[in-house]
């Protein structure tokens, strides 16, 4: 089954809106949610989950409260010379980077604050290293982009689909003035993802409906716009509420999962799912490397490679890759986590087709010898391989013997 990941923007989207809205599909665990101040080192913050009314329905609510913490929208500034303290673009990389969390929501973390700080670079012609979050909103800002990173993360669709964006309307006030809506970092983050209008139900002639955090976790998922909700049968479906009331109009953000058997694709081959684990080692040997792709594949690893590369600093380094199935990855992570130099691992899913492997022993003149014979489907065969222990073995009393 394909799991489909639909967003909808109904009244735009924000950073606590949209976990709200996993939170309340039953997507991700509360518990899951509420350790992510203490696992990227902000314990004097914590995370209210409560159920609150828009538009006379109930709808999910998160809220950032806590030492440094503000409701705030969240806009950001660039520069030294503000009188409170603030936190720069490399300093949140590196709280990210340093967390507890899945490696799979710090990857998605990463992204957001990436298009975070390049739209506000831009914005104010600076270099990306040199943005800043005020001290009072970059906690929470953190919070909620983790937050996101954890949703995305639990769900892991093979496909995400979202609806067009509302950004609002009129002009708001921010750190540096009054601004149009969307302001600049806004707008730059929503270069390339089709708007929708505001609603008529919706009176307020200055609102900004979807903020730069909520921009940026959407352009990092990097869905497929549609205009409807797509072919499936809803496995779960729930709605964040934004901390304004609109009135009589819902301010919502509204996350569907939906299944659908897989397309079927005429092509006469095996197919499944695989994991790609990546990691690079610019501080271990080359005999280390080789016992590692050794103990892997002992270990139920299908591949095994490593890739030349330059790391840092200009370091020689290899980028060790394991393939192995969806069921061995948790184990295979912590396997290079613990015997490697790395200290950190990626993954990705992977679908592929193959074909369908038989093993046959033939008799040739110098003794039996085993062949990989691959097939499709029907039973065509497309090609074979002798196996090669089998000719090493031959090899060694006829150095001339040809399959």
């Amino acid at each position: 089954m394909m799991r489909t990941l639909y967003l909808e923007s109904f009244a735009g989207i924000a950073g606590d809106m949209f976990t709200a809205a996993f939170l309340d599909a039953g997507l991700v665990d509360p518990e899951a949610i509420e350790a992510v101040p203490s696992l990227i080192g902000a314990p004097d913050v914590t995370v209210e989950i409560t159920d609150t009314q828009r538009a006379n329905a109930r709808f999910k609510s998160v809220r950032v409260v806590g030492s440094g913490a503000s409701s705030s929208v969240d806009h950001h500034h660039v520069g030294e010379d503000h009188t409170h303290h603030h936190f720069h673009y490399p300093a949140l990389v590196r709280q990210l980077e340093e967390s507890d969390l899945d490696p799979a929501a710090v990857e998605f973390a990463l992204r957001v604050y990436r298009f975070l700080a390049e739209a506000e670079a831009d914005s104010h012609g600076v270099p990306v290293e040199k943005v800043a979050f005020h001290e009072v909103g970059a906690v929470d800002s953190v919070v909620d982009v983790a937050m996101a990173g954890v949703c995305v993360a639990t769900v892991a669709a093979d496909l995400v689909l979202a609806s067009p964006v509302k950004l609002g309307r009129g002009t708001i006030e921010i750190q540096h003035g009054t601004y149009p809506v969307p302001p600049p970092a806004s707008a730059r983050l929503a270069v390339g993802m089709p708007v929708d209008p505001v609603p008529e139900a919706i009176s307020q002639l200055n609102i900004e409906l979807s903020t730069p955090t909520g921009l940026a976790i959407l352009k990092a998922l990097q869905p497929r716009f549609v205009d409807a909700w797509p072919t499936g049968t809803v496995v779960a479906q729930g709605s964040g509420a934004g901390t304004r009331d609109l009135g009589g109009y819902p301010n919502v953000f509204r996350v569907a999962l939906m299944e659908k058997p897989e397309a079927a694709i005429e092509l006469p081959y095996e197919s499944d799912t695989v994991v790609e684990i990546r990691c690079n080692l610019d501080d271990q040997t080359g005999e280390r490397t080789a016992w590692i792709m050794e103990k892997a594949l002992d270990q139920g690893a299908l591949d095994a490679w490593v890739t030349q590369a330059v790391g840092k600093k200009g370091r020689p380094a290899f980028c060790l890759t394991l393939l192995v199935k969806p069921d061995e990855l948790k184990q295979a992570c912590d396997f290079l986590l613990r015997h490697t130099s790395t200290f950190g691992v990626r993954y990705a899913p992977w679908r592929r087709f193959k074909l369908t492997r038989e093993e046959e022993v033939r008799e040739t003149k110098a003794g039996p010898v085993s062949y990989k014979v691959g097939r499709t489907t029907h039973g065509e065969k497309i090609k074979e391989k002798p196996e090669f222990e089998d000719l090493k073995r031959i090899w060694e009393d006829d150095p001339d013997f040809l399959p």
